[in-house]
């Protein structure tokens, strides 16, 4: 709906309200973009009379970008906030002067708990003929400082160096002038280009386009995913197409065990008490074969969602092999605390296990082939529970049941902010306890 100003009358009432519904060709032009995983709808209000009133924009979506809306310009003080809430509950707010005309989209990234905003100036002068203007804003604070690569489709990346270097969580780079044309997306680690998090095949870079590149978090908190969204223009989602997998071999007596899904191979020849490294795996379907002592084992495929950490435990006995699929939250814990949580692959035992840091129960009662309690609650998670960062830690498990200790770890270094699994395997009379650093 338009409000057309007619008369001194509207002008109090204008003025309070601070927008214009459609708007008037002078009025800033605003919009919402919800790169926030924790944050399923956001609210935006627009204050400058001593009271926020009604939010401005509303319901946005996770993964969308709202329609924009018209704004008076005048100083503000914007509130963000989670859908239905009020102003007075808002998850961060700042202070803007908009100016006649303005364009620009605010970006709202980060978990529950963690929540941050990010501008977009939508009103960047065009490039030179035969260039787009590209900048890239980091919105997984959890990934780290990321490197980006616009490279030709295929260029191996020992072989390039990245356009955007080292982009802190919650940063935004400066516009980079980039030929038009075709191009290989990818995103690794700063400084590590084998840690590739995100490779988007192609990706079309038009004639005198701007293009801000969205970096956003990916549900194992390690891989990222990016959004790609044209000054002024629709926004376009690409989900991460692979996920993380690795194998953990808890099969009593195995000397040999050997785990492949899809064509990427996750052990070879691996003796039991084998932790393995992540791979990175296309999500989809994927077939999954197992072999223990050169024997083929019956695994049934499974589904991988885009951009999630799994581990793949094996465990049982040579003669009676069984698989588990854990989804692993690779978010790095808070500063000044590590996250810790007990796998039992313990198949020599059956009993359930907990898990004690500086004595402090972490987890209690976790059955075989399990990360988490039997009967846990929907929406338990083992990694609930962080410790106080240590170089000098004492990890203890115990068997549930009979309270026996099992395992004893002492000066066991659990970094700040680290993630890590303490996997349990062998039997009760000869446990075997690996701590493996996840991230």
């Amino acid at each position: 709906m338009s409000i057309i100003r007619r008369g001194a009358a509207w002008l109090p009432a204008l003025l309070a309200l601070g927008l214009s519904g459609c708007g008037n060709s002078g009025d800033a032009q605003i919009r919402l973009l919800n790169a926030s995983a924790g944050y399923a709808s956001l609210d935006v209000y627009f204050e400058r009379s001593g009271t926020a009133g009604t939010p401005q924009i509303s319901t946005v979506a996770s993964g969308t970008v709202s329609s924009y809306t018209a704004v008076v310009p005048a100083a503000y003080t914007v509130y963000f906030t989670s859908h239905g809430v009020g102003a007075a509950n808002a998850l961060s707010s700042l202070s803007k002067t908009l100016a006649n005309s303005e364009r620009r989209t605010y970006v709202a990234y980060g978990d529950s708990g963690s929540f941050g905003v990010l501008d977009i100036n939508e009103q960047q002068s065009a490039p030179n003929g035969g260039y787009a203007n590209v900048e890239v804003l980091n919105a997984d604070p959890d990934a780290g400082s990321l490197d980006v690569y616009l490279t030709s489709p295929g260029i191996p990346l020992s072989s390039a160096s990245p356009n955007f270097s080292a982009l802190a969580g919650g940063k935004a780079s400066a516009f980079s002038a980039i030929p038009q044309g075709t191009y290989e997306l990818r995103i690794t680690g700063a400084g590590k280009n084998s840690d590739l998090r995100f490779d988007l095949p192609s990706l079309q870079l038009s004639n005198q386009e701007t293009l801000s590149l969205i970096i956003t978090e990916a549900p194992g908190g390690y891989l990222v995913n990016v959004m790609a969204l044209p000054q002024q223009g629709s926004l376009t989602v690409y989900a991460n197409p692979d996920a993380r997998v690795r194998a953990a071999i808890g099969v009593s007596g195995a000397s040999s065990v050997s785990a492949s899904v899809g064509s990427t191979a996750l052990l070879s020849g691996a003796p039991a008490s084998t932790v393995g490294t992540y791979e990175l795996v296309p999500a989809g379907s994927q077939a999954v074969t197992v072999t223990v002592n050169g024997t083929a084992i019956s695994a049934p495929s499974q589904s991988l969602t885009a951009g999630q950490d799994y581990t793949l435990l094996i465990y049982g006995t040579p003669a009676s092999v069984q698989e588990s699929w854990l989804a692993d939250l690779n978010i790095p814990a808070l500063s000044g605390y590590a996250s810790v949580r007990l796998v039992n692959a313990m198949s020599g035992s059956g009993d359930p296990l907990s898990l004690a840091v500086n004595f402090m129960p972490v987890a209690s009662g976790v059955p075989l082939g399990s990360d988490l309690p039997s009967g846990a609650a929907s929406g338990t998670s083992p990694y609930d529970t962080e410790v106080v960062a240590t170089t000098t830690g004492t990890v203890t498990v115990t068997d549930y049941t009979t309270a026996q200790t099992l395992y004893s770890q002492t000066a066991a270094a659990l970094g700040s902010g680290n993630v890590y699994s303490m996997f349990m395997f062998g039997s009760t009379s000869a446990p075997i306890g690996v701590l493996s650093q996840d991230r």
